[in-house]
C-alpha cells in the first residue's frame, strides 16, 4: 500500500499547478471527473453562488443539516491557514491524511488516463479530492461553494439539486460583466432544468433577471423571505449581515426538504433549528481573537469588495464610533478595485494600518497610502492629519498587529478587514503567538 504524506500532497500541488494561475473552463474538470468515475453522483449537490455571504450561508446549512441528524461534506474557498479547510467532512476540516489520500486518488487518475493537452488546475485538483473525500466519508449532501462567478467554476461541472443564490453584488468585473444583470447570469448559469433556485432578498433588476432565467430554463424559484423565525434564534456567526445569511440557509433546508424528503427521516423540530443555527462556525467572519501577548482584542472579518467591507465597516463604525474610533488593518488583493474600498476607511477608524499579503500579489501599502492621498484631494471629507486619521503602513501583518497594539486604545479591539488572505495570516499570528 503506497504511503503518501500531507508534505508530498502539497509539493504535488505547487509543482503541478501553483496556485494563482486562473484558467477558466470546464474541460479538464470534466475530464477529471470522467477518470473518477464521477463521485459527484453519489450524492445530494447543493452548489452556493454569489458575491457576499456564501461562506456564512454555506455553514449554517451544514450545520442546520447536521443538526437534523443529515451527513454533510463542504467544499470550502478559500482557505484561511491550510489547504485542509477546502475539504470540511462532518463539520470539521479534512485531517492532513485525510487530504493527502483524497489527492492521491486524483494524482493517479491523472497520471494513468490524462489524456488533454492542458494540465488540471490548482483548483480543480482540489475540488476533485474534495468529492473523493465525500465520496470516501460516506456522506448525504455535499455544499459546494462557487469561486468567480458559476459558470466556468469548476462547480459548475455538477448538476446541483438546489442552488443557492446569495447576494449579488460589483466584482470580478473584468470576467463577469460590468452590469449586476451580467453578474447575475453569470452566477445563476449554473441551474440546471427541473433543479431550485433559492435566492436571497436582491436589487430588483437581480431579481428580474433571476425569474426571466428561471422561467426560460424551467427552474423553480424560491426568494428566501425575512420572517420572525429566527428571532428567538441565537446564532453562531456575529454580525447583523448574518441574520441575512441565517434566512437564506432557512429557506433553502425547506426547499431540500421538498426536494427530498427522505433525507429528513428524523423529521424537523424547533430544537434542531436551534441546535443548527447556534452551532454555526466559520473563521474568519466576525471573529474575536485575543493576542496572547498583549490581551488585546482584534475582530477578523474578510471584506474584499465594497458591499462586503461596507458591511463590516458599518458594524464596526456602530460598535466603537462613540468610544473615539477604532483601528483598522488592511491589505486587498491586486486583482481587487482599491479605489472603490479604499475611502470608506478613513470613515470608520482613526488609525488605518496598510499592509501586504504574504500571497497572492496584493497592494502595497505605499501604494494605497498614496491613492488615499489622492481621493483626500478629490473628497474633502478624505482629509486627514493628526488631529482626525493616522495612517500607517507596514510590510507584513505581524509588524501591522505589533502597530495596531502601540496605537490602537485599550478598550476597543483591532479590526483585521480586506482580503481573507490577509484575515487567515492575522489568524495564524494571533493564534500561534507573535
Amino acid at each position: 500500500m503506497t504511503i503518501w504524506t500531507f508534505e508530498e500532497a502539497r509539493e504535488y500541488l505547487e509543482k503541478t499547478a501553483p496556485p494563482g494561475k486562473s484558467i477558466y473552463g470546464l474541460g479538464r474538470i470534466s475530464h477529471l471527473l470522467d477518470l473518477l468515475g464521477h463521485p459527484e453522483k453519489e450524492f445530494i449537490n447543493v452548489t452556493i453562488a454569489g458575491t457576499n455571504g456564501k461562506g456564512s450561508t454555506l455553514a449554517f446549512l451544514d450545520s442546520l443539516l447536521r443538526a437534523h441528524g443529515i451527513t454533510v461534506a463542504c467544499h470550502v474557498k478559500p482557505h484561511l491557514e491550510s489547504v485542509t479547510e477546502r475539504i470540511r467532512l462532518h463539520g470539521k476540516d479534512s485531517t492532513e491524511k485525510e487530504f493527502a489520500s483524497a489527492l492521491f486518488e486524483v494524482k493517479q487518475a491523472v497520471e494513468t488516463g490524462w489524456s488533454r493537452d492542458d494540465d488540471p488546475t490548482y483548483f480543480e485538483l482540489i475540488f476533485a479530492a474534495f468529492l473523493c473525500a465525500a465520496r470516501k466519508s460516506g456522506v448525504g449532501v455535499v455544499i459546494l461553494e462557487a469561486g468567480l462567478g458559476g459558470r466556468l467554476d469548476a462547480v459548475n461541472a455538477v448538476d446541483a439539486d438546489l442552488v443557492i443564490l446569495a447576494s449579488i453584488d460589483f466584482d470580478h468585473t473584468e470576467l463577469l460583466g460590468n452590469t449586476l444583470e451580467e453578474i447575475t447570469l453569470e452566477k445563476i448559469v449554473i441551474a440546471r432544468k427541473g433543479s431550485t433556485v433559492v435566492c436571497q432578498k436582491n436589487p430588483e433588476n437581480v431579481i428580474r433577471t433571476v425569474e426571466k432565467f428561471c422561467e426560460e430554463t424551467g427552474v423553480r424559484l424560491v426568494i428566501a423571505e425575512s420572517g420572525t423565525f429566527l428571532d428567538d434564534m441565537e446564532l453562531g456567526l456575529k454580525g447583523p449581515y448574518q441574520h441575512m445569511n441565517a434566512c437564506l440557509a432557512f429557506h433553502a433546508l425547506e426547499a431540500l426538504a421538498e426536494i427530498h424528503p427522505g433525507l429528513f427521516a428524523r423529521g424537523s423540530s424547533h430544537k434542531f433549528f436551534e441546535k443548527g443555527f447556534n452551532e454555526a462556525r466559520l473563521p474568519g467572519r466576525w471573529e474575536e481573537l485575543t493576542d496572547q501577548r498583549t490581551g488585546k482584542k482584534f475582530i477578523l472579518d474578510g471584506g474584499h469588495n465594497r458591499a462586503g467591507l461596507e458591511s463590516v465597516l458599518n458594524h464596526y463604525r456602530g460598535l466603537y464610533q462613540d468610544k473615539g474610533g477604532g483601528t483598522i488593518i488592511f491589505a486587498l488583493k491586486k486583482s481587487k478595485d482599491v479605489d472603490s474600498v479604499l475611502p470608506m476607511l478613513p470613515r470608520s477608524a482613526k488609525n488605518i494600518i496598510l499592509t501586504k499579503l504574504t500571497w497572492p500579489e496584493s497592494y502595497s501599502p505605499d501604494q494605497m497610502a498614496c491613492d488615499l492621498d489622492r481621493l483626500s484631494s478629490i473628497d474633502p471629507e478624505l482629509s486627514r492629519g493628526p488631529s482626525k486619521i493616522n495612517v500607517f503602513k507596514a510590510d507584513s501583518i505581524k509588524k501591522g498587529i505589533e502597530i495596531a497594539n502601540d496605537v490602537s486604545d485599550s478598550d476597543i479591539p483591532v479590526l483585521v478587514t480586506g482580503s481573507l488572505y490577509l484575515v487567515g495570516e492575522a489568524r495564524s499570528e494571533l493564534m500561534n503567538g507573535i
